[in-house]
């Protein structure tokens, strides 16, 4: 029968411990009795798995509650937890690659500032008429990039200031890892194994290690794209930090609205008054669209609402070819004012078409 283990006194901290406490314990005795994997020491290998079990345990809260009531070891084959894949089926603590566990463990403080970071997005607004939609344009877009410092390149320390002795490693370049007789050297990571660290803050940057430059990015803006549309250009925002890589600019469009012409999809709206006598009779009549004039023929009789479709006059779509078209919907507008001679001649066109157009209408079911 297994040995109870009681994983507080492994790490070394109270039955009440905080999370905190419990996280700084491990990191401690992780770092202490690290060992290579390939290296053969037995009894590393074993003080690190026994203390990687107990953070395993003590850092879930729902083991950690179970482990404080029932007082079971994980290796007991009383031992299943209440969660697991399936019901009932025991579940134990995977220890396989112990160098990621090591190496997740202290991403934290200066490990996490040492790590390649991407730079942060930096987002405009493009805004552009709708004709510039059909014929798509390059627009200069003025930004405010932050750069590594070239004084100091990125370290926000002046490289030829004050120094003073590393307090990691004492000057020494390397710290001691483990115990005797498993204990071995390893380069210190605050000072990279110069033994000292630079104090004074470089005066270019006032120690940010960056410097905000004002720039011109040359956007090309494709035909057909449509309000709030997003264009990123890759690698074009801030610089990142220890040599990550740059983020993106993320131009966001916004097209202004048309005084005549609505768009809807690809397919651009537009309403074309005509006089009651032009519906009637038919006409001629000049209408727009975007690129230009034309003669658009009305046929006799037109309604008040009725529509034309003119194929291939709208916007270009934005993936593949072709175009929307323009939609002309009539309004037929009448004159407020009539002068006498004008009465007469509607009370003349009123007895030749006696004809009533709410004929056939049905006031009640």
């Amino acid at each position: 029968m297994a040995s109870q283990k009681d994983y507080y006194d492994i790490l070394g901290v109270r039955r009440g411990a905080t999370e905190e406490e419990i996280e700084k314990a491990y990191q401690k005795l992780a770092r202490t009795y690290y060992f290579d994997p390939h290296g053969g020491n037995k009894t590393a290998e074993i003080r690190f798995r026994e203390i990687s079990e107990a953070y395993d345990i003590l850092s879930n809260k729902k083991k950690r509650e179970r482990y404080d009531r029932l007082g079971l070891e994980v290796s007991s084959p009383n031992f299943c937890w209440e969660y697991g894949p399936e019901e009932g089926e025991k579940e134990k603590p995977d220890f396989a690659g112990f160098e990621d566990v090591f190496g997740r463990s202290f991403i934290s403080g200066e490990g996490r500032a040492s790590q390649p970071q991407k730079g942060r997005d930096f987002h405009c607004t493009v805004e552009i008429g709708l004709g510039k939609t059909i014929q798509g344009l390059v627009q200069e877009v003025q930004v405010q990039r932050e750069n590594p410092c070239p004084g100091c390149g990125g370290r926000g320390v002046d490289p030829a200031g004050l120094k003073k002795v590393c307090d990691e490693c004492g000057g020494a370049g390397q710290v001691q890892i483990g115990l005797a007789p498993a204990a071995f050297l390893q380069i210190c990571a605050r000072c990279h194994g110069r033994g000292k660290i630079q104090i004074q803050l470089c005066e270019s940057c006032s120690g940010k290690g960056r410097l905000t430059q004002r720039e011109s990015v040359y956007l090309a803006i494709p035909s057909g794209v449509a309000d709030g549309c997003r264009i990123y250009l890759k690698r074009m925002g801030q610089a990142g930090k220890n040599g990550g890589p740059r983020g993106d600019l993320v131009v966001n469009i916004q097209v202004k609205k048309h005084p005549l012409f609505h768009r809807i999809g690809d397919d651009l709206h537009l309403e074309v008054p005509l006089a009651f006598w032009e519906a009637a009779l038919g006409a001629e009549v000049e209408v727009p669209f975007l690129e230009g004039r034309m003669i658009l023929t009305i046929p006799p009789g037109v309604q008040s609402g009725e529509r034309m479709r003119l194929q291939g006059k709208g916007v270009p779509h934005l993936h593949g070819d072709g175009r929307g078209d323009q939609v002309i919907s009539f309004k037929i507008v009448v004159p407020r004012d009539w002068d006498e001679r004008a009465k007469e001649i509607l009370g003349e066109l009123k007895r030749l078409n006696p004809e009533n157009p709410r004929k056939g209408w049905r006031w009640h079911d």
